[in-house]
């Protein structure tokens, strides 16, 4: 487990991180070999460029609600919603309000 501390007790998750004006604050859970957990912090209206990755991904929604755009259309995902994009699927991410989503990447 590459983690920075190993972790043997509860987390809150949605209390992990704070906001930051205009940013997307970033924390690894959880990384090794096979895949990572990070927990992401969006400020509203804040944006991840057009991208794609070479894992499997499930995205789970902790708080506030997002937008993602996958194959020309747009999602909307709220608290506790959630997506899978298979490895290599162009996306785009927009925080449509403050949201704090759990990113899960597993090699494909």
């Amino acid at each position: 487990m590459n983690t920075q501390e190993e972790i043997k007790t509860p987390l809150n998750l949605r209390g992990e991180l704070d906001y930051k004006d205009g940013e997307i604050v970033t924390k690894d859970v959880v990384s090794n070999g096979n895949g990572s957990v990070t927990l992401l912090a969006f400020d509203s209206q804040a944006m991840i460029a057009r991208h794609q990755t070479d894992s499997d991904v499930l995205v789970y929604v902790l708080e506030g609600s997002v937008e993602f755009e996958v194959e020309n259309q747009r999602q909307k995902l709220d608290c506790c919603d959630a997506m899978v994009l298979p490895a290599n699927t162009p996306h785009t991410v927009l925080a449509l309000e403050k949201s704090k989503v759990l990113l899960t990447k597993l090699k494909a």
